[in-house]
């Protein structure tokens, strides 16, 4: 995926598919802001803790209870905003 679509797609996505968060709404537009956070070089964690939160962004991959296939990609500053039971919590969602 190039970056001009990539960053089309993920903004979409955060905006209105994000089951973590409401969806934007019309009212919510004028005092948006945006800003961009890449990714790179992603590591295979040796386990569920080989990660340091506000340092380090998390991809997971898993199957849920009912058998869906699920993932999750937090930004750094998103689980050191969260806090960890937050970020936790939220995986299972």
């Amino acid at each position: 995926m190039n970056i001009h679509s990539g960053l089309r797609e993920y903004a979409i996505n955060s905006a209105i598919k994000d089951s973590r968060f409401s969806p934007i709404t019309e009212e919510e537009f004028p005092h948006l802001t945006c800003s961009v956070s890449l990714l790179l070089n992603f590591e295979e964690g040796k386990n569920y803790q080989d990660w340091q939160i506000g340092v380090h962004g998390i991809r997971i991959e898993f199957v849920n209870e009912k058998g869906y296939h699920r993932t999750a990609t937090y930004l750094p500053e998103v689980a050191y905003k969260q806090g960890e039971a937050q970020t936790f919590s939220n995986f299972e969602r």
